[in-house]
């Protein structure tokens, strides 16, 4: 986030703890839209990764905001597989609100 004018806006570029888990971000990968976003994942034992979430504010093309949370629980998937539905569940709400 920048500080502009005594307010706080969101800049053009993603922001993240974790690089590796851009799931809201990255998708549609083909629109030049600022997102705001937090992740998190658990540790992952016995081969199931308690919770792996994204929440984040998304700028819509006609400048009003979406926010998405996605959250998924107890899952054995690797983690390209729980982004991959994270980026999934981002895609169909940025479809159906982008419209």
């Amino acid at each position: 986030m920048e500080k502009s004018n005594g307010k706080f806006s969101i800049g053009p570029t993603v922001t993240t703890t974790q690089p590796k888990t851009l799931a809201i971000a990255k998708v549609p990968v083909n629109i030049k839209s600022p997102v705001a976003h937090k992740t998190g994942t658990s540790r992952t034992v016995d081969g199931v990764t308690a919770a792996t979430n994204d929440v984040g504010l998304v700028t819509l093309p006609n400048g009003r905001h979406l926010a998405i949370s996605v959250f998924v629980p107890d899952s054995g998937a690797n983690d390209a597989v729980r982004e991959e539905v994270i980026a999934k569940v981002a895609k169909a709400a940025w479809d159906e609100w982008s419209k």
